[in-house]
């Protein structure tokens, strides 16, 4: 599992930082006069747009189980938010906050998700901040990273010894759970006698 994450903080450290320097229109550039939006988005703004973007968010998780659930490939998205914050029109504060996940295609074997598709998938939500309230600017759209049939088969491998680590946690947990109802039922036996 960790590694599955390293491989996707990885992913998105690069698309991000192809994100930054692609060639884009007038909407997206970047504008690298105003280094400060990282440090004007606060914990507290950044809270309350998490609480924004989590609330919009949940239908699109909704989707993405139903898509598994139905056979059909589906995007595994994390729980976790990148903020690209920036300066739009007015030196307004505009973030983008970005949600993704490897996609997997459940109906072939491999791990417990499915076999990675070789593709990462984010899903972009753009915010403004007006007068102290996040406003959505864009409608969420998707992005796409193709990685290839090599890394597919990589992530694969990755989420399936996950898998395996997990049930063996889970069995040492299992054990030591019977070992202590064990002892305590000796102690009990012993301590009644």
């Amino acid at each position: 599992m960790t590694m599955i994450r390293r491989i996707a903080g990885a992913a998105a450290l690069l698309a991000a930082a192809l994100l930054v320097f692609m060639p884009t229109g007038p909407a997206g550039a970047v504008n690298f006069r105003n280094p400060r939006a990282q440090q004007d988005l606060t914990p507290t703004l950044q809270k309350s747009l998490t609480d924004k973007v989590s609330d919009e968010a949940g239908p699109y998780f909704d989707e993405q189980d139903q898509k598994r659930a139905a056979g059909k490939p589906y995007v595994d998205l994390q729980q976790k938010f990148e903020y690209l914050p920036n300066y739009g029109p007015h030196n307004q504060l505009v973030v983008s906050v970005k949600l993704g996940g490897v996609e997997y295609d459940p109906t072939k074997p491999g791990s417990s998700k499915g076999a990675s598709t070789g593709n990462l998938k984010y899903l972009v939500f753009t915010y403004a901040l007006e007068k102290g309230s996040w406003v959505e600017i864009n409608k969420p759209k998707w992005e796409m990273q193709a990685l290839g049939a090599k890394a597919a088969k990589q992530m694969t491998e990755n989420q399936a010894r996950g898998d395996q680590r997990k049930a063996a946690i889970e069995k040492a947990k299992q054990a030591h759970a019977a070992a202590a109802a064990a002892a305590a039922a000796a102690q009990k036996a012993a301590n009644g006698h």
